[in-house]
């Protein structure tokens, strides 16, 4: 039996995020290939055009589809552009008839588009991992059945398919690894009521690795709060501090920790993994 890279669960979630501050989701029925520009989208120019466009305003662009869709989308496609960074959260949503009126969205205006709820990413791109497919797409479509709206996207490649079952909840862009049907709906409920789960949470997609880690180690410890009461930094040196609203701050050490090599993709060799490893937590202001 051929090893799979999601095989390998030894290495810890927090700190593991992809970074990444905005996100430009297109809803695609199309064939996806190994990221969004490479399948059968967009056309050559119309691609150029929608990855320039997304580069010049820092936003990852996603293709996503329905869960259990069934023959070609027709019609108007759904556009969502979310602001990840604390205290800019939002999540907007356009229309378009063709991919070609996307690079003239007004993204720039805060009060242009539809204001959005949140939404959930499963990354099921087969093309880019097998794990993200065998594992991704039945979460996609348990999740879907649980509500009316459409809030439940597959999508293409987000980063880290080792720890498929792969969830990006958006617009904090709160990532979640190895999630069960279970865990999944948690952290989209969570987020609907306004707060964050920490059930298989890797870290906040719009801030550094070792901040992530601090924080989700913060956010274990109060339980659910809001994905933007809680602001993080770092002193470059190891030492992160994140702080709540109310005034109360926690400060700790966070390391990287070289782990045994690890496929980190179906079919590749083994490379270098880590750990962020988090210690000496001291709290100020409880």
């Amino acid at each position: 039996m051929t090893e799979r890279c999601s095989s390998f669960t030894d290495e810890p979630l927090p700190g593991t995020a992809t970074t990444e501050t905005g996100w430009l989701c297109i809803e695609n029925e199309a064939g996806w290939g190994r990221d969004p520009f490479s399948g059968e989208t967009f056309a050559p120019e119309v691609g150029e055009a929608v990855e320039r466009f997304a580069e010049s305003r820092g936003l990852r662009v996603l293709l996503i589809r329905r869960p259990g869709r069934a023959g070609s989308f027709r019609g108007s496609k759904r556009v969502f552009v979310a602001n990840s960074v604390p205290g800019e959260t939002a999540l907007r949503m356009f229309s378009v008839a063709d991919y070609a009126e996307i690079p003239a969205l007004p993204f720039d205006d805060p009060s242009a588009g539809e204001p959005a709820g949140p939404i959930a990413l499963v990354c099921t791109n087969g093309k880019r991992d097998v794990c993200c497919a065998v594992l991704g797409r039945p979460i996609a479509a348990s999740l879907a059945g649980c509500y009316a709206d459409p809030v439940v996207w597959e999508c293409s490649h987000t980063g880290g398919h080792r720890f498929a079952p792969v969830l990006i909840v958006l617009p904090a862009g709160h990532t979640y690894g190895r999630v069960t049907g279970a865990q999944a709906k948690e952290a989209l409920d969570a987020a609907r009521a306004g707060v964050v789960a920490t059930a298989g949470l890797r870290g906040r997609s719009s801030i550094p690795p070792a901040e992530q880690a601090a924080e989700v180690a913060v956010r274990e410890l109060l339980g659910p709060v809001g994905p933007d009461v809680l602001r993080t930094g770092s002193d470059g040196a190891g030492a992160v501090t994140v702080r709540h609203e109310d005034g109360r701050s926690w400060t700790m050490t966070v390391s990287a920790e070289d782990l045994p090599p690890r496929i980190m993709s179906c079919g590749k060799k083994p490379s270098p993994a880590r750990a962020w490893r988090t210690s000496g937590l001291i709290a100020d202001g409880n």
